[in-house]
């Protein structure tokens, strides 16, 4: 019975590390994709910036200063591990919950943005199509 155990015991540990590891390459190729979408994102808002410098001077200050921000995420994102994010994030969250709780609703009104365009868009490109015939999907 001990023996039955202790197999059962070592091939839980090494299904748990091979599914750990999977697990840790899933996480690094979302971080590195992540990292580049926030990259973009700062580029985008630095270029906002350059548009409005001459109308809106302070404004486009303002805009650059939130890009150099964004663009420190980006590069936090592309040298930190997973685990050294999990734990920045939790060490934020502790010290500035409210900042942490309008971060979260503001990410979640953008991902919610995201998803009924792209759900949209779909529907849209189908029904611009003349040659598009709604009964020959169920065919």
């Amino acid at each position: 019975m001990g023996d039955i155990k202790q197999q059962t015991s070592s091939a839980a540990r090494a299904v748990g590390e091979a599914v750990g590891h999977k697990a840790e390459e899933v996480a690094d190729r979302s971080r590195q994709a992540g990292a580049e979408g926030v990259a973009r994102a700062a580029q985008t808002a630095t270029a906002v910036a350059d548009a409005v410098a001459g109308e809106a001077p302070a404004v486009a200050e303002y805009v650059r200063g939130a890009a150099a921000k964004i663009d420190r995420l980006a590069g936090d994102l592309r040298d930190k591990k997973v685990g050294e994010l999990l734990s920045s994030a939790a060490d934020f969250g502790r010290s500035q919950p409210v900042a942490m709780l309008a971060g979260a609703a503001l990410v979640g009104f953008a991902l919610s943005r995201v998803i009924k365009v792209g759900v949209a868009a779909p529907a849209a490109t189908k029904e611009a199509d003349p040659e598009y015939e709604p009964m020959k999907d169920l065919s």
